[in-house]
C-alpha cells in the first residue's frame, strides 16, 4: 500500500508569467551587433534668448553600433556621436556637434529590445543662451 503524500509546510512560490522580464534589472537590452532604428522627434522647445529660428535635429534612420564602453549613433549628420553607458540601458554624449556649430547633449535610453527615447538638448555657438530641446521615440528595425 502506497504511503500517503505529507502535505506541504510551505507555500510554493509562483511561476513566473511567459511576459515577465527574464533579464536582471540592471542588464542592457542594447544590442551586441550593429543595428537600425527608425527614429522621430518631438515638434521642440526653446529655452533661454533665442532670436533666431527653432533648428530641426537630424531623425529618421540612425545606426547603432555598440562599443566597449558605450555605443556609436550615426544619423545623417556626418559625424557619428559616440555615447557613454552611464546607467542600466542608458547613453549619453556631451560635447560640439558633428558639424561644429554648437554644443549637444544626447541622453538615450533603450526601454526594451525594440524602443528606444532620447532626449536630445543643443545650444548654438551663435546663440550661448539659447536651449533648443527635442525628444525622440525610436523603433528598432534591423540588424545591419
Amino acid at each position: 500500500m502506497p504511503t500517503p503524500t505529507p502535505a506541504p509546510t510551505s507555500t510554493p512560490e509562483p511561476l513566473s508569467s511567459p511576459t515577465a522580464p527574464t533579464r536582471p534589472a540592471d542588464q542592457d537590452v542594447l544590442p551586441r551587433q550593429r543595428s537600425v532604428w527608425d527614429t522621430k522627434i518631438s515638434p521642440g522647445e526653446t529655452f533661454g534668448e533665442c532670436a533666431g529660428q527653432a533648428i530641426l535635429p537630424a531623425y529618421g534612420l540612425v545606426q547603432i553600433t555598440p562599443t566597449e564602453d558605450g555605443l556609436e549613433w550615426k544619423n545623417q549628420e556626418p559625424q557619428p556621436y559616440r555615447m557613454v553607458r552611464i546607467a542600466p540601458n542608458t547613453y549619453r554624449f556631451a560635447g560640439q556637434s558633428a558639424v561644429n556649430n554648437g554644443i549637444v547633449t544626447m541622453t538615450v535610453t533603450f526601454l526594451d529590445e525594440k524602443s528606444l527615447v532620447m532626449l536630445r538638448e543643443f545650444t548654438p555657438n551663435a546663440e550661448p543662451n539659447c536651449v533648443h530641446r527635442h525628444e525622440y521615440a525610436g523603433e528598432f528595425k534591423w540588424f545591419r
